[in-house]
């Protein structure tokens, strides 16, 4: 009956155009679980394959039922992250890309990761130790966590280049140097230079602080690794206007010029695209939308 299940659903995944990524990020599951589902491989529990299967008809019929979607549109910051994770991807590299909040790093990030099924995408969390990141990379190859970490790291690079995996973006990297420890972050970050060493490619992604920490607590251990750094820059007064329209705001009101004032002190675009959102649930009403910011943050730049 499995049987049966599994050659259903990759009919369906064929039909649809998805990779594995594609399903994974749909369904909730680890990339390698799903690899192994579509590959007739999988021994783990009988209703993943059906759970996978309601996910995939529930994103269908949303999809479906979705209202007009806006433009896809990149700021000249965002083309510059596309670029390095491109040449990262083509040269199976290690890449540095930093820049401030809320200029898109991420959206950019997970946009190249959809683009391609073989980039796996992994987003840090405050207080990981070099122990949390090895796990890390083992659930998302769907790989089991016992042994020493030198054991889980063999495990894990040996199921990324089992799985395929070309590229591994990692985001939000600044949150593994924030303990300040150079022995601890030296070990965080060699994970990532062992799977480089692999042959699969690299891209830490983060805040400037990332970079700046970097260089002070590894000079010849980690940047003499490094085949690429480039720092992205704020989105033009002209980018943020564009991606307010883009969000159905008219930019040229009063509300509206008094948002984009505020924008690159409070977080950019994504001050913008809240500010926004709560605007159109007010029938586009940006200067009430922006009362209700300052109202709830309390210490808006320049409010």
């Amino acid at each position: 009956m499995q049987g049966i299940e599994t050659g259903q659903l990759q009919e369906t995944v064929q039909a649809l155009g998805l990779s594995n990524a594609d399903v994974a990020r749909i369904s909730g599951k680890s990339t390698g679980t799903v690899s192994q589902v579509m590959g007739g491989k999988y021994k783990g529990r009988p209703e993943v394959v059906g759970e996978i299967t309601e996910a995939l008809a529930a994103w269908r019929k949303a999809q479906e039922e979705r209202p007009e979607v806006r433009e896809v549109w990149f700021t000249d910051g965002q083309k510059l992250i596309q670029s390095v994770l491109g040449l990262t991807y083509a040269t199976q590299g290690f890449s540095v890309v930093v820049g401030p909040s809320g200029i898109g790093k991420t959206y950019t990030a997970r946009n190249f990761n959809d683009k391609h099924h073989d980039v796996l995408y992994l987003r840090c969390a405050d207080g990981m130790c070099m122990g949390d990141v090895i796990d890390a990379l083992l659930d998302l190859t769907g790989t089991a966590c016992y042994g020493s970490n030198s054991q889980r790291l063999r495990r894990a690079i040996r199921a990324l280049l089992e799985q395929g995996v070309r590229m591994l973006l990692v985001d939000e990297a600044d949150l593994l140097v924030t303990d300040g420890s150079r022995p601890k972050i030296l070990k965080k970050i060699s994970v990532f230079r062992e799977v480089k060493e692999a042959g699969i490619g690299v891209s830490l992604i983060g805040l400037e602080s990332f970079d700046t920490v970097l260089r002070t607590v590894g000079e010849t251990y980690v940047t003499s690794r490094i085949d690429m750094f480039r720092k992205a820059g704020v989105p033009s007064a002209r980018e943020l206007g564009h991606y307010m329209a883009n969000l159905g705001i008219d930019p040229e009101t009063e509300g509206a010029r008094r948002a984009l004032s505020l924008a690159p002190k409070n977080g950019s675009m994504r001050f913008v695209e809240k500010a926004a959102q709560i605007a159109r649930q007010l029938g586009d009403n940006m200067l009430e939308a922006l009362r209700i910011l300052f109202a709830a943050s309390g210490h808006v730049k320049g409010a």
